[in-house]
Order: C-alpha cells, then sequence, then structure tokens
C-alpha cells in the first residue's frame, strides 16, 4: 500500500483479535518510528509481554479512579475496560524532561508507526491517557526498560483489528481553508 492509502485508511482501532503481531512487523513498525523527524532523544519501548500490558492496564484504571476527571473515572468504571483495548503490541515513545519539542517528536513517530501499522494491515490507536499509569512509577518504568531519567510521552497500540475494516469517515471540506 502507497503512503497516501495508508493515511487515508489509517483509522483508530481499539479493538483487536488475540493474535501477536510478527517479529519482522514489529521491526518495520520500530523502523518507522524511528523515521520521524523529531528534536533531541526519542527513545521506543516495544511492549508485547501480556503481563507487563495487563499491569499497565491495572495501573492506569486506578489512576482513572483517582483522576477527579469525569471521563476518565467513566471509562474506570465501565465493566472490562482496558485503556490499552486488548492490543497485543504498545509502542511507547519516551524523552528525556528538558527535551524542547519532545511531545512534537515523539507524536510524530507515534503517527508514522501508525501509519506504517495500516499499510503493513494492522489496527492502531495513539494512546495518551494510559500513560497515567506509567507515569512516576518507576518500578513499572524499569520493568518496561524505559531508561532512567526518560519520562514516557505517549504512544501506540498495534495489532491485528477485530473491527470492521470500512475505511474512516473524514471530510475534507469543513476544516481546511486555502490562502492563494
Amino acid at each position: 500500500m502507497d503512503a497516501l492509502k495508508a493515511i487515508e485508511l489509517r483509522k483508530s482501532v481499539r479493538t483487536y483479535l488475540p493474535r501477536p503481531v510478527e517479529a519482522s512487523i514489529l521491526t518495520q513498525l520500530v523502523r518507522a518510528g524511528n523515521s520521524a523527524p523529531r528534536v533531541g532523544i526519542i527513545h521506543t519501548s516495544v511492549i508485547e509481554n501480556p503481563e507487563i500490558l495487563r499491569e499497565i492496564n491495572e495501573e492506569a484504571i486506578i489512576q482513572y479512579k483517582n483522576s477527579g476527571d469525569k471521563l476518565l473515572m467513566g471509562r474506570a468504571a465501565q465493566e472490562g475496560y482496558q485503556p490499552l483495548y486488548g492490543a497485543p503490541a504498545f509502542f511507547l515513545f519516551s524523552a528525556p524532561p528538558a527535551t524542547p519539542l519532545k511531545e512534537a517528536s515523539a507524536a510524530c513517530a507515534a503517527t508514522c508507526v501508525a501509519i506504517a501499522a495500516t499499510a503493513l494491515g494492522l489496527g492502531s490507536c495513539y494512546i495518551h491517557s494510559a500513560l497515567l499509569g506509567i507515569k512516576g512509577n518507576d518500578r513499572l518504568m524499569e520493568k518496561i526498560g524505559i531508561p532512567f531519567g526518560l519520562i514516557p510521552i505517549c504512544g501506540v497500540v498495534v495489532g491485528y483489528s477485530a473491527e470492521d475494516p470500512l475505511p474512516p469517515n473524514r471530510s475534507l471540506e469543513d476544516n481546511v481553508n486555502y490562502c492563494r
């Protein structure tokens, strides 16, 4: 699939098949993320370990319940809700706290992974709020392998989609203007 078609077809997937993503595909996704424009250091952790994924979900739910945020508290109250949506792989992007534009750099890497996942026949979803279960949790950050001194910025879950493969319905007429 060419890049423009992958961009057009990319959508957020929140239901995944219980099928692991092949190592060769994960390697291609790592390359895509590392090809993103960036300022400074962006570290990628590829988490496939089901126990660690479960722990991230559990820690995020605890933080959601105590957040005071109605949306997050509502999600945490839903029976069976998983912040990582049951995906078999989670790409977590981290950076030193003082890195300028770290959020933009990590978001670019996440976008490249999401587009590459679409091109390779996978579903993906940008992840931010689930990081509440990781940030400040030194034990979990060490288990994940985040280098000391780096902080989680954002992530992308990937896997084989269990959702309808219909393309997203996006309009370009109501959110673009041209100055010519």
